[in-house]
């Protein structure tokens, strides 16, 4: 089963008469571009629409066109949860999950193989911080049968037809506050690994489209 992701390129003509690109500041991930798992039965263009809403708040937007896709981002060490999952403490269905859920989209590191059971490995980095913390860090197992090889992005152009203030916030997952802000493409904008190959793959699309 193939998981696919969608990206939001979300654009517009800034007060200067210049093209500029959404992004928005993650607390503890850097600056990100919009971005999220397309949902069992939905199809990308509902999906890139209701991530870009969810992590900007902005319900305006037009589709303007695909501007292509990553065949499989997942390393040969690397799966992607196909469903919602916990992570159990051992190789068996009635042993004791770990929280929280995780929901379908997750990317874990592989171990062993134990009967229908694969060993997965999970880390969350606070990126921000000089070093690198580590937030989050599980090792468990998961039934076999929830974990795909295959990761396919999308990524996908949109036009913002409300008008916004330069910069605002919103309520984002686990109780952060996400802060969105326009950012001019030219020069290129800084965005976090591995986003900025995401933006690098489609620079010079944006651009021509102004």
């Amino acid at each position: 089963m193939t998981v696919h992701k969608v990206t939001a390129f979300i654009t517009r003509i800034g007060p200067e008469g210049q093209p500029q690109l959404l992004l928005f500041q993650h607390p503890q991930a850097g600056v990100q571009i919009p971005a999220g798992t397309v949902d069992e039965g939905e199809d990308w263009q509902t999906a890139v629409l209701r991530e870009a809403r969810e992590e900007t708040g902005l319900t305006q937007l037009t589709i303007q066109r695909y501007l292509g896709r990553i065949e499989n981002e997942l390393a040969p060490d690397e799966r992607i949860l196909n469903r919602d999952s916990q992570i159990l403490s051992q190789p068996d269905e009635q042993a004791i999950p770990f929280q929280p859920l995780f929901t379908r989209g997750n990317t874990f590191k592989i171990g062993q193989q134990n009967g229908r059971f694969r060993q997965i490995t999970y880390l969350e980095y606070d990126r921000l911080p000089d070093p690198q913390a580590i937030t989050l860090y599980i090792n468990g197992w998961l039934p076999e049968a929830s974990l795909s090889q295959h990761k396919t992005r999308l990524y996908v152009h949109l036009l913002c037809q409300e008008t916004t203030p330069d910069r605002w916030s919103l309520p984002g997952d686990n109780n952060h506050i996400f802060a969105p802000f326009w950012a001019n493409l030219q020069p290129k904008p800084a965005v976090v690994a591995p986003q900025d190959r995401w933006l690098d793959d489609v620079y010079h699309k944006l651009l021509s489209e102004r």
